[in-house]
């Protein structure tokens, strides 16, 4: 995507002070690929020291860690920031970002007992079903089917294909023995500035509602099922299983093709890693993997929690 924004205003969105030539940057690139007026970004000195001065001496502008300058003194345009990373996330969706026009497209389906904010955005072919309520800054992709009662909070996003409150797997026998659905009606309520990935499930609650908190980001292919509440600030990878009436604590980490048994409680910043299979509730700050899942060691707590 081509762009023109001054190394100055970027200093400035970053309340960070420009180091070097204020150069117009035109385009976004990795740290491997940067020329002249790219906008790229490095973690660490070490890994891509070879990188940055590549970048530097052809005139792209460079988010660097805290003091770097004193490593690499006058040798091109940057920016010192404690997290380049997130710096750089910043500024593309500043600068760069293709823009969000909220409102609702002409092929999208709105029941008119929902509630969608002015501000919210519902994409092409989507559904919004009866009761359902949209936050400001609201961003439902294509083809979405959002159920019935189901409330998204503001600055959510839920991209493409993506089924939220429909019924949960809950089946029960009949006098005759025969499978019998159980009815759900405890829809979904999602927080604030959650992101919901492509082809993802997240089922309506039996009685009460499923819930995810805010901050919390799942990947592609996730599925989340009837009755699970979600904290704040979890991790869900791709392929993850959250499955019936789990409680995801705060700040956990999910790992991609995990599977979590019903009732099981991850606990606060835990991690399930990649393939882990959670037969039962794993602790606080714990790390487990396998099948069974068994404890490899210790997460550290984030330090301002």
């Amino acid at each position: 995507m081509t762009i023109s924004v001054a190394a100055s205003q970027i200093a400035h969105l970053l309340d960070s002070a420009l180091i070097g030539a204020d150069i117009t940057v035109t385009n976004v690139q990795s740290i491997g690929m940067a020329t002249k007026g790219s906008l790229t970004f490095a973690t660490s000195f070490e890994k891509y020291a070879d990188s940055i001065v590549r970048a530097l001496s052809d005139s792209a502008l460079v988010l660097i860690p805290a003091g770097g300058s004193s490593v690499l003194p006058a040798l091109g345009t940057m920016i010192e920031v404690q997290n380049p990373r997130y710096a750089f996330a910043i500024a593309v969706a500043a600068f760069a970002a293709p823009p969000v026009t909220p409102g609702v497209a002409a092929t999208a389906r709105v029941h008119p007992s929902a509630s969608v904010h002015p501000m919210a955005t519902v994409g092409e072919f989507s559904v919004v079903r009866e009761g359902a309520k949209l936050g400001a800054f609201c961003e439902v992709r294509d083809h979405v089917v959002i159920g019935r009662e189901v409330e998204i909070g503001e600055h959510s996003l839920i991209k493409s294909h993506v089924v939220i409150g429909e019924e949960g797997f809950g089946i029960e026998k009949d006098p005759e023995g025969n499978n019998f659905r159980i009815p759900h009606i405890g829809s979904v309520r999602i927080g604030r500035h959650v992101e919901i990935g492509a082809f993802s499930t997240v089922c309506s609650g039996t009685i009460s509602p499923t819930e995810i908190g805010e901050y919390t980001k799942t990947d592609d292919h996730v599925h989340v099922a009837h009755n699970a509440r979600v904290g704040k600030n979890v991790l869900i990878l791709a392929g993850a299983k959250i499955s019936g009436s789990v409680v995801v604590e705060d700040e956990v980490w999910v790992g991609p093709n995990t599977v979590t048994i019903d009732g099981a409680t991850l606990g606060r910043n835990s991690q399930l890693g990649m393939g882990g299979i959670a037969l039962k509730s794993i602790p606080a700050n714990e790390i487990r993997m396998g099948n069974p899942a068994r404890r490899i060691g210790d997460r550290l707590p984030r330090s301002d929690t």
